[in-house]
């Protein structure tokens, strides 16, 4: 039988068998359908509609609105096909993967990196991962006929005094050519590891630009950004989601799916090959060069997206004792050809060491970003993602931990949330009397839903305005005409009516939408407060907080203090440090001392496990309220 599968771009006629899941259907006509839950009915993201035929619906999934019911919507992951069916995938519920975000080159954005660098650089020294050597190769005759390969090798021995000297085979490839083609006047681009010299390339003595490719992979979205080699200078950089989002919005989804069939294979390329590669191609384009001579790939990433990077079975990582394959990446010996990475064939791959199961190589990278290794000052780090991972400490110690906060901070799991894209609304304000609300939407004046910096802000103003009380529950005596309750009881807050802005349906914010909120924000509050208590300290003697990731720069600190997402100290001692993980991942592509550095901050990080720490569950459960159970902790919030 036939599914005909409408997009607002395309038309595809799919031949299917009767029992099959909608959910695949669809995933295998190559559309990249919004599903955080990753098929398991919970996030009500797949909603596509019915427009002929018939589904077997599975019971008890995600409740879809009224106003969807009433438009034939239905969740694609709990419908099987029993007949032929036409069906229409709105917008709002495909991924878009394909979209690069090129950001503008401007100093203060780049004064991040450069700052940072001449930072470490006045404490540590310098030292490069390449080096280019030049050579006059004689040339060969009857009488001086040894191989290319040997005469090569004979050189460098006589000019770097080590016999060492290691060729790949892709590189071996290149090499008759390349000396004919220059009359064997050659240079040579060579990195010394172990006391091996390693050949990376071989061109013409005119030809020497190299670059660097520095990476973020997280779970939601990936970063990259290209580096001139020769004065360390970043020339642009580039974003777009994780490609993996389409198998589900945490790790947890992601490592279950790693496991079935092919899974491993799929999550590995779609980093890959509709990531990683887009964003090299779209650097390259950029900036006018050749792919080939990309000769360093740094890339910092948590626990398990490395594994899934590497194509290395993860799911070890979610069962107890959450033992990683591997954490330090020293002896890992990982080409890019690999990988598949669409960079010259023999570059240098540096994956940054991971600390624990959940703390990851981006939390090793992001603490030569916050430089509190090199400060007196006791100092959190607080890298917010799909992953809250916090380190606390100073020039002296290092302690991590890591809590699942969930794809909330990135809008998933939150039925009118988005990422921070075109569209998102990332800052609310609710007047006090009439209860209309005031937003700021990012690059339009038509909101498609709210983002984490968004999301933060309503739930702070809905329980200013008191709306709501500390359980995220809609009060039933509220005169505001924008709260609604549902025929099952559970009440949501109308942010845009579709009549105000022209949307399709209204934008809301439910009961539900807010708890799964909170017990993100309860993660985070609980694992901070429980990492510095195990150490017999207190908020109180915290000098700064510096936040980090991509929703950092976009939060207001007294929005997030007042639903108890962050304490409640002084606002002054938080600073935003924006991508700490590119930052880092930019600083081991350049300075190989900073690569042993961040080698160095994994290796003696101290882990603490929250999920057996006692007393962790009950402080997250106290800090499942707005702001907390405690309010004594909070003296400011009102």
């Amino acid at each position: 039988m036939k599914v005909i599968i409408n997009t607002p771009d395309n038309r595809k006629v799919i031949d299917v068998s009767s029992g099959e899941n909608l959910i695949d259907i669809i995933r295998s006509a190559g559309i990249n359908i919004d599903a955080p839950c990753n098929g398991f009915g919970t996030c009500g993201k797949c909603k596509v509609k019915l427009v002929n035929g018939k589904v077997k619906e599975k019971k008890n999934s995600h409740k879809l609105s009224n106003q969807n019911k009433d438009s034939k919507y239905i969740l694609a992951c709990s419908s099987t096909i029993i007949e032929p069916v036409e069906i229409d995938v709105p917008k709002e519920s495909i991924l878009d993967v394909t979209n690069i975000k090129i950001e503008k080159n401007n100093t203060e954005h780049y004064e991040k990196y450069y700052n940072i660098k001449k930072t470490f650089e006045s404490k540590h020294s310098t030292k490069k991962h390449l080096e280019i050597l030049e050579l006059q190769l004689d040339i060969p005759n009857i009488d001086d006929n040894i191989s290319d390969v040997t005469r090569i090798k004979k050189f460098i021995t006589r000019e770097l005094k080590n016999k060492n000297i290691e060729i790949g085979i892709a590189l071996l490839r290149k090499i008759p050519s390349v000396l004919r083609e220059n009359e064997f006047k050659i240079a040579i681009i060579y990195t010394v590891d172990k006391g091996i010299i390693k050949l990376l390339d071989i061109r013409s003595q005119g030809n020497l630009n190299i670059y660097g490719v520095a990476i973020d992979i997280g779970t939601t979205s990936v970063s990259a950004c290209l580096v001139n080699l020769k004065d360390d200078s970043i020339l642009s950089e580039v974003s777009c989601a994780n490609a993996q989002s389409k198998y589900g919005a945490d790790v947890i989804n992601r490592i279950i799916y790693s496991t079935k069939g092919n899974g491993l294979n799929k999550l590995k390329e779609a980093m890959v090959s509709e990531s990683i590669n887009p964003l090299i191609i779209e650097l390259c384009l950029l900036n006018s060069i050749s792919k080939d001579d990309i000769l360093i790939f740094t890339a910092s990433a948590n626990t398990t997206m490395s594994h899934l990077l590497l194509e290395v079975y993860a799911d070890y990582l979610r069962k107890e004792p959450y033992i990683p394959v591997f954490a330090d990446t020293k002896d890992i010996a990982v080409t890019s050809e690999d990988m598949g990475l669409n960079i010259n064939k023999n570059a240098i791959v540096i994956i940054s060491p991971s600390v624990a199961s959940y703390v990851g190589g981006d939390i090793s990278a992001g603490v030569i970003a916050s430089d509190m290794r090199e400060s007196e000052k006791n100092t959190i780090l607080i890298d917010l993602g799909t992953n809250g991972e916090i380190v606390f400490g100073n020039k002296d110690f290092l302690m991590t931990c890591a809590c699942s906060a969930g794809p909330a901070f990135e809008g998933g799991e939150i039925s009118c949330g988005m990422r921070a894209a075109h569209g998102a609304i990332e800052a609310v304000t609710i007047d006090q009397l009439s209860y209309i609300p005031n937003l700021d939407i990012i690059g339009s004046y038509r909101p498609y839903g709210i983002c984490g910096s968004g999301i933060i802000d309503l739930i702070s103003e809905l329980k200013r305005v008191n709306l709501i009380d500390p359980k995220g529950k809609f009060r039933k005596d509220s005169h505001s005409n924008r709260v609604k309750f549902d025929e099952y009881g559970i009440g949501y807050f109308i942010v845009a009516f579709k009549k105000e802005y022209g949307t399709d349906e209204d934008i809301c914010i439910t009961e539900i939408d807010i708890d799964n909120f909170i017990r993100a924000k309860a993660a985070v509050y609980s694992a901070t407060y429980v990492l510095l208590s195990s150490l017999g300290l207190d908020f109180d003697q915290v000098d700064e907080i510096k936040v980090a990731g991509g929703i950092g720069s976009h939060i207001n600190i007294k929005s997030a203090i007042n639903i108890g997402l962050f304490p409640d100290i002084d606002v002054e001692k938080y600073h935003f440090i924006g991508n700490s993980s590119l930052t880092g991942s930019y600083m081991s592509l350049i300075n190989k001392n900073a690569k042993d550095y961040i080698d160095n901050t994994a290796e003696n990080m101290t882990y603490l496990e929250l999920s057996v720490y006692p007393g962790y569950m009950d402080e997250f459960i106290s800090a499942s309220f707005i702001p907390h159970t405690n309010i004594k902790r909070f003296p400011s919030h009102k």
